[in-house]
């Protein structure tokens, strides 16, 4: 049987759970707790080298990086297929692929950080222990680097972010528009929908929708539908959304929109 290591909250865990259940896959969840950092212990960074989750666990083998995991399950497992028959619908997803993990996906672990719970965290947390939990981890030490861990990210690092969400609710914007819709490559829901599904939920879920509820009224839309498929909701098992695991902190769609309009107001200054 397959097996998942993830995190409940974790975007790119999701997005792989996402394809799990979209093929309907029978799959056994070994749920990290990360806070407890199992990613970073010995016995795990010899399944993945990057201490990072997801990693599936298929005939004792180890695949991870969350794009790699989709496109495994779809080699191997094809009674359903995700990716598009037509081959340069097939170059469009793949390219926005590689564009969600290149930017989206690290601009959205900011407002994650900032917004999330995650600063509460770490601000509760010794600076010797921080410190040494950041020197661990062989990727994204420079990103645990590149803010305060009692303050956070400045309002810039948190505008620069936003700019590549809009960028991204933008492109996704001209796809709706040059293929059609209902989904990102016209009419069949595809591994480019499930890539970028749990990031737009994710800046939803923080109260950041302002973000495009306006300007790209097409991203709540193609939202709303991807959240109401079956498949979406048993992917986001308990504790999925920041919000169940902060619910003093963070309060779901609009609730940062004072963030979102000194954004806007910044951007036309």
């Amino acid at each position: 049987m397959l097996s998942l290591y993830h995190f409940p909250q974790s975007t790119c865990s999701i997005k792989v759970r996402l394809l799990l259940e979209e093929k309907k896959l029978e799959w056994q969840s070994n749920q990290l707790i990360s806070s407890e950092h199992h990613h970073l212990s010995d016995w795990y960074l010899k399944l993945n080298p990057n201490g990072v989750v997801p990693t599936l666990i298929d005939d004792d083998l180890p695949i991870f990086e969350s794009t790699s995991i989709l496109e495994y399950i779809e080699d191997k497992y094809t009674e359903t297929n995700f990716r598009p028959a037509n081959l340069f619908l097939r170059s469009q997803m793949r390219a926005f692929l590689v564009f969600v993990d290149v930017w989206p996906t690290p601009a959205v672990r900011t407002p994650s950080f900032q917004f999330g719970g995650l600063l509460k965290k770490f601000t509760a947390m010794s600076d010797e222990k921080f410190s040494s939990l950041v020197k661990k981890r062989p990727l994204k030490a420079e990103f645990y680097n590149s803010f305060d861990k009692n303050k956070g990210f400045s309002d810039s690092q948190i505008f620069s972010s936003f700019d590549v969400i809009v960028r991204t609710v933008k492109r996704m914007d001209e796809m709706l528009q040059k293929f059609g819709g209902p989904w990102l490559l016209g009419e069949d829901y595809c591994l480019a929908d499930m890539a970028v599904l749990p990031l737009i939920d994710r800046m939803q879920d923080l109260g950041l929708d302002g973000l495009w509820v306006n300007t790209y009224p097409s991203i709540s839309d193609w939202l709303f539908r991807a959240q109401q498929r079956p498949a979406t909701a048993k992917s986001f098992i308990k504790g999925s959304r920041l919000s169940e695991q902060f619910p003093d902190l963070v309060g779901g769609p609009g609730a940062l929109c004072n963030y979102t309009d000194a954004y806007f107001k910044n951007k036309s200054a």
